[in-house]
């Protein structure tokens, strides 16, 4: 007789599978919340670290479900978007680290990890590439090109936040800029997961990858486009603060 018996493991089956949805469907809620109400405001800040538990619970859900259905797509995006909720949240803690509030231990293991992790992908992605079937679990075309741009993209965040740690901005704004780029880049990432998983059965198989691509050009040019607005107005009330 099993010690733990195939009812146990279609429980937890289950059980990880439903809370990994519910945790998407809260953190699509509550991104856009967050970045509604006013900034730094206390439902500022409760939606937002609402946000980030759920991302954490998307990762380990995704790692605890690799044991029962592993997908590729799932798994990379889940640690892509994790790493910019992660560091979008973790930046709170060191705003000044002229001022000795810099990175801690957590800060440089979460950004080596994701270094390790981002290299990992490109390698995967490179390798089913240049040998169709010899990654077995990882799909050819699509899913060979996705691990080597999500495993370059995470990689770069990563090498840019430990030389970051290394050689602090002067910018004493740069931790808020940081903010809403990482912040928002997870809940793309999220929105990007979503739309694959629900919005791939009604389009073409040519299309599809269209959902992979359109909300990370969407989003990140808006994201870019608020933050420079965002720099440009803060410029300006300074200067007039001065004059």
């Amino acid at each position: 007789m099993p010690i733990i018996s195939n009812e146990f493991w279609h429980l937890l089956d289950q059980f990880l599978l439903k809370s990994h949805v519910l945790a998407g469907m809260i953190g699509l809620i509550v991104a856009p919340l967050a970045m509604a109400v006013t900034k730094g405001g206390v439902w500022h800040r409760r939606f937002g670290k609402l946000f980030f538990w759920m991302m954490t619970w998307i990762l380990l859900s995704v790692i605890g479900l690799a044991f029962f259905r592993f997908s590729f797509f799932l798994t990379i995006i889940a640690i892509l978007s994790f790493y910019a909720a992660f560091t979008g949240y973790r930046v709170l803690y060191h705003k000044n680290p002229q001022k000795g509030a810099g990175p801690t231990a957590i800060d440089w293991a979460g950004s080596i990890i994701a270094l390790v992790s981002g290299v990992g992908m490109f390698a995967v992605g490179i390798a089913s590439l240049a040998m169709p079937g010899s990654m077995g679990l990882v799909p050819y075309g699509v899913g060979s090109v996705l691990g080597i741009v999500f495993g370059l993209n995470l990689a770069a965040s990563a090498i840019f936040d430990l030389r970051r740690f290394v050689k602090p901005s002067t910018d004493r704004s740069q931790w808020l800029y940081d903010h809403i780029n990482r912040m928002s880049s997870a809940f793309i990432a999220m929105l990007t997961a979503f739309l694959v998983q629900q919005g791939s059965r009604f389009m073409p198989v040519d299309w599809a990858w269209v959902l992979w691509v359109a909300p990370g050009v969407i989003g990140g040019t808006l994201i870019a486009r608020y933050i420079t607005q965002f720099r440009a107005r803060k410029q300006h009330t300074l200067v007039k603060v001065g004059a």
